[in-house]
């Protein structure tokens, strides 16, 4: 059971990518994912070489990432996707109902950042190590698929 529950998370991962809502003003279009992915990824044998206060930032990045993809699962999976590219109305509500979103959100990640901070110097350095090459290799599979 518990390997379908990791091929469906994985499957959904590759509709999106890693991504950010932005609400832009003015007369700019309400741009609504803006996908970002990690700078490295690493093998085992590096994870092993580094201390636990090296690997929590690792650990937190890709939470924080896979967090902001799993909203998006229904909108789309290409980056800079505006409103108008989805064919949603560019009214007051929605511009509304994505900043509060964004607002929303970034309190969630940022909340979640220092509980996961204030947890994980707790944790098994083993169990830290193999979810941080679980979540690459979730976005590692998002990136091949061909999420722009």
């Amino acid at each position: 059971m518990r390997k379908l529950y990791i091929f469906a998370f994985i499957l959904t991962l590759s509709f999106c990518g890693s991504s950010d809502a932005v609400a832009q003003k003015g007369d700019k279009p309400q741009v609504v994912i803006n996908i970002r992915g990690i700078s490295k990824y690493h093998d085992l044998k590096e994870l092993k070489g580094m201390t636990k206060g090296q690997l929590i930032p690792l650990y937190v990045e890709r939470v924080k990432i896979l967090f902001s993809v799993i909203q998006y699962f229904g909108v789309s999976n290409k980056s800079g996707v505006t409103f108008t590219d989805l064919g949603i109305p560019t009214s007051k509500e929605n511009i509304k109902a994505l900043d509060s979103e964004i607002e929303n959100r970034t309190l969630f990640l940022n909340n979640n950042e220092d509980f996961l901070k204030a947890i994980l110097p707790y944790s098994d350095t083993d169990n830290i190590i193999k979810s941080i090459l679980f979540y690459e290799e979730v976005l590692k599979l998002v990136h091949t698929i061909g999420v722009e």
